[in-house]
């Protein structure tokens, strides 16, 4: 029993020499130097000093920068801590946005978990830092939080709609095109985010797309951005979705003579 209590202490980081710095990037350096060798230094980051939570931070973030696919239990604890500080109304706001992005750099979704904790953060009409929590969403390699992100395009805050429009742009990971193709068939969606990733993929010049935008554009709210998606993704390959596509659209419409007039194009290719 003794021995083990030893043992926990001399484990524990020893911040006297941290604490003797001459100034803050001293002791932020110090303390770093400390941290990097803990079994856990995102335990740190509920220190009463500020440089030696910055330090833990940034620990943190070394070992989590990208962690690859199958990251261990150990790591995902790292990144649950660190989002913990970050969502405590508590945290320094600089410190909570570096803890934020130290999660980003391991370029993993854990499964869906980490990722998933990121968008609650980015939803909350409460949270302060929510465009770095899109941002952060945006890199954490979940294809799937297209929607989440797509969603948020049409978001009252200005700045976070902004951000929300980057990331979709942005956004990679596992699943991402079919999150697109199955988000823009789904009618249960808003008009306004079906409408964000038909945008989104356009610019991505995400040809994956064009069969069921060929299917939307008989819808009245989505079929512009649909007829801009076809213009520029389409290839020959797509003429059969085209056609029928041209057939179920309003004859004397825009939209009608526009496919037209690209599926002509296409035919002499």
């Amino acid at each position: 029993m003794l021995a083990a209590l030893v043992a926990s202490h001399a484990a524990e980081p020893d911040f006297s020499k941290t604490l003797a710095g001459k100034n803050d990037n001293e002791r932020y350096r110090l303390a770093l130097e400390v941290l990097r060798k803990s079994d856990d230094p995102s335990v740190f980051t509920k220190d009463q000093d500020a440089q030696v939570v910055e330090a833990a931070i940034d620990a943190c973030r070394e070992r989590l920068t990208d962690v690859g696919e199958n990251p261990s239990t150990k790591i995902e604890s790292l990144a649950n801590n660190l989002l913990d500080f970050a969502a405590d109304a508590k945290s320094p706001p600089a410190l909570a946005i570096r803890a934020l992005h130290a999660v980003a750099e391991s370029h993993s979704s854990f499964g869906g978990r980490i990722s998933a904790r990121v968008a609650q953060l980015a939803h909350n009409p409460d949270y302060p830092s929510r465009v770095d929590a899109i941002q952060v969403l945006s890199e954490l390699a979940d294809g799937s939080q297209a929607a989440t992100l797509a969603k948020l395009v049409n978001d009252k805050d200005k700045a976070v709609a902004e951000a929300a429009k980057e990331g979709l742009e942005s956004i990679k990971g596992k699943g991402v095109t079919q999150t697109f193709i199955q988000s823009i068939a789904d009618k249960t969606l808003s008009d306004e985010t079906r409408t964000a990733l038909l945008r989104a993929a356009t610019k991505r010049d995400m040809t994956a797309v064009v069969p069921v935008a060929a299917e939307v554009i008989t819808e009245p709210g989505l079929r512009l951005d649909a007829q801009k998606a076809l213009l520029r993704l389409a290839r020959k390959s797509d003429l059969v979705q085209l056609r029928a596509a041209c057939a179920k659209v309003p004859e004397e419409s825009a939209s009608a003579a526009a496919l037209k007039r690209l599926i002509a194009k296409l035919e002499k290719e």
